[in-house]
């Protein structure tokens, strides 16, 4: 019974020492971290409200291109590159959700924790290191998705910054060829 404690006392520990490592990531990176979820936010809600604004106007806009195919194609070129830039954004704050997923992961690894612990030798000399170990990979099991998420959401942001900045650049080019017309 006592040995059965033991184990259960460890993972008590080792989940101790998961909060502490999921407080120190999000003082960490929590605050850019956020400050990513933000900008991809701001730039949805902007490509949303430019994309609203242009398609409802689009009659009045296309109305004096009437002949300049070109225009028109360059006009649709932006509503491409801001709709663009709404899918990088919402995949920037799906993969930003991800981000904080260690310590869910690490709990609900506990099972697998427990099964491991209990194929350890008590009588072993290595038994500290082996316990150890386990924890170890555990924990870089958990943390295994928020690597990759944190990589994913980044070049999402990217991929929504310069898609939005297209957009805006090829609405821009539209409305100077219907002043130049």
């Amino acid at each position: 019974m006592s040995h059965q404690l033991n184990k259960r006392h460890l993972r008590k520990e080792a989940e101790k020492a998961a909060r502490d490592i999921k407080h120190e990531m999000d003082e960490v990176h929590g605050p850019y971290w956020k400050s990513r979820a933000d900008l991809a936010q701001l730039l949805i809600s902007l490509s949303s409200v430019i994309l609203v604004g242009t398609i409802t106007f689009s009659e009045s806009l296309l109305g004096s291109a009437t002949g300049q195919t070109k225009c028109v194609w360059v006009l649709i070129g932006s509503w491409a590159f801001l709709l663009l830039c709404l899918v990088f954004g919402i995949l920037c704050i799906w993969f930003n959700a991800m981000l904080f997923s260690f310590h869910p992961r690490f709990i609900n690894l506990g099972p697998e924790l427990e099964k491991r612990l209990d194929s350890l030798d008590p009588k072993s000399e290595s038994m500290v290191q082996d316990m150890l170990g386990i924890v170890g990979e555990i924990s870089t099991q958990a943390l295994e998705p928020v690597g990759r998420a944190d990589r994913w959401s980044f070049r999402a942001l990217v991929g929504a910054l310069l898609t939005f900045v297209l957009g805006i650049l090829a609405f821009i080019v539209f409305g100077s060829f219907q002043l130049l017309k």
